[in-house]
């Protein structure tokens, strides 16, 4: 009786961890990143410091100024500053699947450009 219940229990044990789904909907697929969380629409107002640690200045359409630094997360960790340079300021997307097209996965602003 006893290896009855181990038995049981070795074999129960992952169906019951299996969640249902029906087989007859498309799988959940996580939603793709909109327009609102890319810095595409932000302006690069201004660059400080040199070469080797700058700091850039953005202004977003809310009209909110940024700080941002080499190697800064922004946008719940969905892009990154992968450089800034005395006139420009590129933002590489990170943590996000290619599931959605077109996706636009590097952001270069330019000083003085809308």
């Amino acid at each position: 009786m006893k290896w009855q219940y181990w038995l049981w229990l070795m074999f129960a044990t992952p169906v019951l961890a299996v969640q249902d789904r029906d087989p007859f909907q498309p799988p959940l697929v996580v939603p793709c990143v909109s327009s609102a969380t890319s810095p595409a629409a932000w302006q690069l107002k201004g660059t400080i410091g040199e070469p080797g640690l700058r700091h850039g200045w953005l202004l977003t359409p809310q009209g909110q100024w940024l700080r941002l630094q080499p190697q800064q997360t922004l946008l719940d960790g969905l892009w990154q500053v992968a450089r800034i340079q005395a006139r420009q300021l590129e933002f590489n997307e990170v943590g996000v699947e290619r599931l959605c097209l077109p996706a636009t996965a590097h952001i270069v602003l330019t000083l003085g450009k809308p």
